[in-house]
Parts: structure tokens; sequence; C-alpha cells
């Protein structure tokens, strides 16, 4: 049975971290973890973590990382998030073993629930990943940044996406990805996501 709840201490935290940066190959510090609410998934104690996120409401956000300030300060006038801080998703892991499996449909549904309990504010979501960019097109639809560019964190220069979404967009894309995975099973979840990425792109 997958149990799930919310994490906090440096002990817990530290192997958030650790599972973090292997899977992801992607650094982060322990502070940042600190001032998010992170949450993690397990069977049999918390410390045997087989996946988690992370949501943080600010004011430092892991997403924006690798913008020049005028590149920040263009995405917050343009969107008014100095007015209305956002909402970001961040340092989201699933272990290999993991990743197909149905109950990760749960994962998401938990994730749905914690971010409708978040107040106002949009909801933000930054990769260099195209899969994971991919991952969320549906529920996040809006691409407000792209740019091929230096990932301080990655140590590299990868394409970075941030994309932008509403509680309503998560919610009906949590309905419709879920109705398909339990339905008709995961290839055909991986099917339409692909097909709905690339409908957007042309």
């Amino acid at each position: 049975m997958i149990k799930t709840k919310i994490i906090k201490g440096d002990r817990l935290l530290k192997i958030y971290q650790k599972k973090y940066i292997s899977l992801a190959h992607n650094n982060v510090d322990l502070e940042y973890f600190k001032q998010s609410k992170v949450r993690v998934f397990f069977r049999d104690s918390e410390e045997k973590m087989i996946a988690g996120f992370c949501l943080n409401s600010g004011p430092n956000y892991r997403t924006f990382l690798p913008l020049t300030s005028t590149q920040l300060q263009q995405i917050n006038q343009s969107y008014r998030f100095n007015k209305r801080p956002p909402h970001e998703i961040s340092c989201l892991w699933i272990e290999q073993n993991s990743q197909h499996a149905g109950w990760v449909v749960f994962l998401f549904l938990v994730m749905m629930v914690d971010m409708l309990r978040l107040n106002r504010g949009a909801l933000i979501f930054g990769t260099h990943g195209k899969n994971v960019n991919n991952y969320f097109a549906f529920s996040l639809p809006k691409i407000i940044f792209y740019e091929k560019l230096f990932v301080a964190t990655k140590g590299e220069v990868c394409d970075f996406w941030i994309r932008k979404g509403s509680k309503f967009q998560i919610i009906k894309g949590f309905i419709v990805l879920a109705t398909i995975r339990l339905i008709l099973g995961y290839r055909a979840l991986a099917k339409f996501r692909l097909r709905h990425y690339k409908d957007k792109s042309n």
C-alpha cells in the first residue's frame, strides 16, 4: 500500500535531496526544501521514499533560477507575478521501477488536492527536460518562456521551458489523464500526451 505525508526536518529532507539529485541529475540546496511543502510517497516508512514533489509559493523560486534579471522582470510584468505571486511545482521525481505503475495516478491526485488548497495565484512549472515538458503540457497548457540557456543547477546549456496553468486546468487535466491511464493503460496515455504536444507545437 502506498502512503504519503509532508516531511520536515533535516534528516528526511536530506534523504529527499539525495534521491532527487540521483534521479534528476540536478542540484538543489537543502534550504530550498525547508521553505517548500515537500510531499513524499512510500510503502514501509518515509525513509524509503519512492516518489515526491515540492510546492513552493516563494519568495525564492527554483523555476526562475536560469533566467536573467531582465527576463524575470518581463515575466513578472507580463503575468503580474509581482502583484500575485505564483505557486511552483518542483523537484518531482518517481523511482524508475514505479514510473509506469498505476499508483502514480494517486500521486497526481494528491498533487492536485494540495494545489487546490493553495491561495489564489497561477501554477507554474519549469523544466529542461523535453519529456517532462510534454508530461505537463495538458495540465499546464501555456508556455510563458522557452529558450536555450545555461541551467546552473544542471551545469550545461539546455532547452528550458516554463509552463503556467490555473487550478481549473489542473483539475481538467487530472480527470482526463487519469481516466485514460486507468481505462486504456500507460501506452495510451503516453500516445495521448505526445499527440497533444505535437498539436500544440504545430
